[in-house]
Formats: structure tokens, sequence, C-alpha cells
């Protein structure tokens, strides 16, 4: 009982130590008042008495300085003495006191005696010394009033409110009694309808739950709201109301990073007949050109694949074609150059010119190298007076369609695959334990192996996801019947996989009967939400009701909205490696807001991208739950099989 109202105690006695604090602070004020009203009395009576009284007692008159000293004698002045400064004769007027009755208060109280001395003059020669001696009883008497005044109502106010706040805590803890039973039994329930049952039997605590999830749900919405801002404030060009060069870097970056064995390419057009425009008719004419434009490159290219179209210069457009292959990349350099004809033409210039291509093609070739090469690509193609130029970022082999067709079939019959692995480990050292392993995959094709982002624009180009990702199952059912898998570990599943209704049916079968749906997390990237995010919703559903977990890959990529957080559920987020690629202050905004909209929905924060110790001790304990990166670099899953 004790312990259950000890908060009720303490509130008590805080009150009570609050009105002792109070009134000694009056106490105090009080006091101080008093003394300087007696010292300022004396002062005035002292004044008053060095002005009348050397004249009489330069006449010895007596009568008029005993009739002035009892005139001024009083309570409070009750002592005044003369000295003859020739004869040091001394007389001394006393005034009776009232006896004090303050008793206890008396000790309580600091009004002091005040007495003044001062020598009377009369035509600059010292004739007699006055001595005046004031009593505090009167002030210490004002005092005691006013604080026995204080102490009633103060006492008084303190006690009804005292009485006011047990009734209301009796109340408050009535309601927490019946609300923690009722919260109870929402544990299990989803917040995210905000049509209320009565799950409760009491209207008013329902209506409140639901205003609870309505105001979480208005918390994360204006998280969203302030991420969109940003990337419309910080990534977007007013004009053109196209992606500006900082957006393209950091797409640049997530897709074609250091660590990414991906294929893609990157193009360049310089368009001097913009400056033709701007010298011709002015900049309102220019930024005129340049909506028109750019509404013409989203409708023709805007349906591609994960395309990022950015106005990266004043005439300058770049385009970021992640996971392409050279064949795709060739065919939208022709649409490209198609609407950039028609765009020629309308404003009155020949086709072909006017504007130059350089484009390069590269596979696991850094996103920076590839900008440097597309913008020496442009400046060839600019020298040398041509449409386009178009190199590739390595030296390898070109191989066909039809071949890649006939080398991937034959390795999906064959299942030649690997896996490889890679540390997912808690940033806090204390735990030592790796949070899970993520698991790529490796195809052997002509004796080479390849990995997935090689031969993933392949696939989907033949429409192989489903094939592929049944062989990444089948592959990870054998190992683990060869030895039981007894870590967490987390693969990436084709777009096309998602989607796909029967896919997801079979998949669910094997996890129920042949894996350790407890160790399997399976990541879905953040293209794969804003592309699909049903068909996403319904998988991580089914994974959810195995046992099995679900994580986003990639979070960030887009820097905008990430409202399918609330609908996925995920355990985890990956924040996309741009993120981490240059520690600058804009990366570490995005990644506080990011990272604060995923802790809103209690999910855990993984940074990717990490290099080293240096990149690792740049991280914020505060946003980042774990890390992932080339600092614990992927080994094959073979040689490992003992660990495993």
């Amino acid at each position: 009982m004790i312990t259950k109202r000890y908060s009720l105690l303490l509130v008590y006695f805080s009150a009570m130590l609050l009105l002792a604090v109070f009134l000694t602070g009056q106490l105090f004020m009080s006091t101080h008042e008093q003394q300087a009203r007696l010292i300022q009395r004396a002062d005035v009576a002292t004044d008053q008495l060095v002005q009348t009284l050397p004249k009489f007692i330069t006449y010895y008159d007596t009568d008029s300085i005993k009739l002035i000293a009892n005139s001024i004698l009083s309570q409070e002045i009750t002592a005044i003495s003369l000295t003859d400064q020739i004869t040091s004769e001394s007389i001394t007027w006393t005034h009776k006191t009232t006896p004090n009755n303050l008793g206890w208060f008396f000790s309580l109280s600091q009004v002091t005696p005040v007495e003044r001395t001062v020598e009377l003059e009369d035509d600059g020669a010292v004739i007699a010394s006055l001595s005046l001696t004031l009593s505090p009883n009167i002030a210490n008497q004002d005092v005691a009033s006013h604080l026995s005044g204080l102490i009633s109502s103060a006492s008084l106010l303190t006690l009804a409110l005292l009485f006011i706040f047990t009734i209301l805590d009796e109340k408050r803890r009535q309601a927490i009694k019946k609300a923690t039973s009722t919260i109870h039994q929402l544990a299990v329930q989803d917040f995210s309808s905000l049509e209320s049952s009565k799950r409760s039997g009491l209207p008013l605590l329902d209506q409140a739950i639901d205003g609870l999830a309505q105001q979480v749900q208005r918390l994360i919405k204006s998280l969203n709201n302030e991420l969109k801002t940003l990337h419309n404030s910080m990534m977007y060009d007013a004009v053109s109301s196209l992606p500006n060069r900082q957006f393209f870097i950091h797409q640049l970056n997530s897709w074609m990073g250091e660590d990414n064995d991906s294929q893609g390419a990157v193009l360049i057009t310089k368009m001097e007949w913009l400056d033709t425009i701007y010298r011709h008719y002015g900049f309102a004419a220019r930024d005129e050109t340049w909506r028109l434009l750019s509404s013409s490159l989203q409708s023709a290219l805007g349906s591609q694949s994960n395309i990022c179209i950015a106005r990266i210069s004043e005439t300058e457009v770049a385009l970021l074609l992640p996971e392409y292959s050279e064949e795709q990349s060739r065919h939208c350099l022709h649409i490209l150059i198609s609407t950039l004809n028609n765009e020629v033409a309308m404003a009155g210039f020949e086709a072909n010119e006017g504007f130059s291509i350089g484009v390069v093609h590269g596979h696991g070739v850094p996103g920076s190298q590839l900008l440097s090469l597309a913008d020496n690509a442009l400046q060839r193609a600019i020298q040398v007076n041509e449409v386009f130029v178009f190199n590739r970022g390595a030296d390898e082999q070109v191989i066909d369609r039809e071949t890649w067709r006939a080398l991937l079939t034959d390795t999906l019959q064959k299942k030649t695959i690997r896996f490889q692995w890679q540390a997912v480990n808690n940033l806090d050292s204390s735990i030592s334990k790796p949070l899970h392993y993520e698991l790529f995959t490796q195809a052997l094709i002509e004796n080479q192996w390849h990995s997935a982002g090689r031969i993933m624009p392949y696939v989907q180009l033949f429409k192989k996801g489903v094939e592929f990702d049944r062989v990444v199952i089948e592959s990870l059912i054998a190992l683990h019947k060869n030895l039981p898998i007894e870590t967490r570990i987390a693969l990436n599943l084709t777009d096309e996989s998602l989607s796909n209704k029967a896919f997801c049916d079979w998949l669910v079968q094997k996890i129920h009967t042949e894996l350790p749906s407890k160790n399997l997390y399976f990541e879905i990237s953040e293209a794969s939400a804003r592309n699909n995010l049903d068909a996403c919703i319904t998988f991580s559903e089914k994974i959810r009701k195995t046992g099995a977990f679900v994580g986003v890959d990639h979070f960030g990529r887009y820097l905008q909205g990430v409202e399918y957080l609330a609908k996925l559920k995920p355990s985890y987020v990956k924040l996309d490696q741009a993120l981490s690629q240059e520690q600058n202050s804009q990366n570490r905004l995005f990644t506080e807001t990011l990272a604060n909209i995923a802790d809103s929905l209690d999910i855990t924060v993984i940074a990717t991208g990490v290099k080293d110790e240096e990149s690792k001790s740049q991280l914020d304990t505060l946003f980042i739950d774990a890390y992932q990166g080339f600092i614990h670099p992927p080994v094959v899953v073979m040689a490992q099989e003992k660990a495993m």
C-alpha cells in the first residue's frame, strides 16, 4: 500500500516543502523591507534634528530642546541623547516601549535596532553630539502580521489543492487501471485501422485509442512530409521540375556504387540550341523551353524502369540507366535522340543539330567513373561534330541477346549457382553476434562466376525472374539439408517473383516444410515497393504468417515519401549506400529524417556501404542500430559450411 501511494506522499511532501520555501522567502523579503524602512526613518529623524537643534543649543533654550525631543520620540524612536561638546554634559530622553508579544516568532524575525550618532554644528563649530535609537518592535510586528496572513491563506490554498489533487489522482489511478487492462488486450491488434471496435467496453476509452492511432498516423505523415519537403527543396530544379545534379549523383552512387557489380549506362546531353534561344529571346523563353523539354523527356522515357532524368547544368541533361544492358541502353539513346529532334524542330532548328550526346555503358564501374567517362564521350562528340559518341566503360567481351538467353537458360537448368554471404553486425560492440547474414547469388556462365547484378538485366529482359528465384530457393533448401541453417539469413527476390501469386504460394509451402522460417528474412527493395506496392504488401503478409520476416533494402534511394513502411511492416530497413558514400550535412540530414521515420515504427535501421573502421566510426548510434559493408566483405558460403 505504501509503495502504491509513494508518489502521492511525494506530492504532499513536495507541496509542504514548496510552502515552507515560499514562506521563508516572504519572511526574508518582508524583514528586509522593514529593516530598510527603519533605517530610512532614522535618517529622516536625524536630518530633522540636525537642522533644528543647533540654534536652540547655542542659546541654551532647554525648554525648546526638550519639547522638540519629546515630539520626536515614539514607539519607533525610543531614545534621544545630547552631549555638550564643551561641558561634556549629557541628557537623554526616552519613550516607554510596548512589551514584545511575538513569542516564538521573535526568534525568527531579523529586524534589528538602528542607532545614529551625529555632530551638531553652528557657524562651522561643533557644539554637541546627537544620538538616536530606533526600536525594531513595530517593524517585527508588521512582519509578523504580514506573514501570519500569508501562512493562513497559503496553507488553506495548499490544502485545498492537495485535496483536489488527491481526488483527481484517485480517479486517474482507476482510469489507468482500466486503460492498462484494455491496452493489454489491444497489444496484438492492428492500429492502422481508424474504425474503433468496442474493445474495452468503455466508449470514451475506445475513442481515445482511436485518437491515439490517428495521432500516430499524423506523426508518421508529418515525418514523411518533412522528407518530401527536403527532397523538393534540395533535389529538384525549379525551372524544369527535373531532379537536379545533387539527386543525380545520389542515384548514381546508389545504383552504381563502388561495391556494386551491376551494369548500367550514363548519358549526358549538351544542348547548344538552348544558348541560342537565350541569346535571341532571353531567359524567359529559355526557361519555357526547358519546361517543354522536361515534359517531352518524361513522356518519352519516364516509363523506362528505374530511369533517372536530371538537369545537371544550364544546358545539360543527364540520364542514368541502372541495371540496363548495352542493347537496352542503345534503345533509350535512340528514344532520346528522337525526342530531342522533335524539340529542336519545334524551335526552328535542323534535325540532329544543336545538341551532342556522350554515352558510356559499363559493368562493375563506379558511378563517379561512369560520369567522368560519359563527359569525355560528350566532349569527343562535340569535337568531332557527331550527334553522339557511345563508349564502353570497361574492356569486356560483348555477348549478344540470343547468346545471353542460351547461357542463362543453361545455367538455370543446371542450377550452377553458389552463395556468398556478408555479416550484418550490431553497431553496439558489446553484441558480438551478427544481426543476420545477407546472401548474394553468383551464377556460373562460361566458366566464370557472375554476380546477380551482372545478369539481372537479362533475367528481367527474358522474364526469367520466377525461374531464377526458384533455383535460388531450391539451392538454399539443398544447402539446409546438408548442413542445417542455424543463423538468420536474408535474401532478395526479383520483382517478377514478388508479384507472382503462384511463386508466392510455392515459397510459403517450401518455408513451412523445408526451411527454418524463424531464420529467414526476405528483403524488398525500395524500388519494388514504389513500383508495385500492392504486390509487396501481399507478399509480406504471406511471409510473416509463416514465421519468417521481411526487410527493406535500399531504404532512402529515392529520398521521397516512405509511407509504404507502415504497410509492409518490415523488421529492419537498410539505408541506401549512397547516404554513406559521402558524409556531408545533406546526407546526414536525410539519414536522420529517414531513421526517425523508421524509429517511429519501431524498425531497426542498418547502414550499408561501410568500407572501413573510419566510416564505421562516423555512424551515429542515436539513429543507426547495425551496419554492413566491405568492412566485412562477402565470402563464399560453401567455404564456411562449418560456421553455418
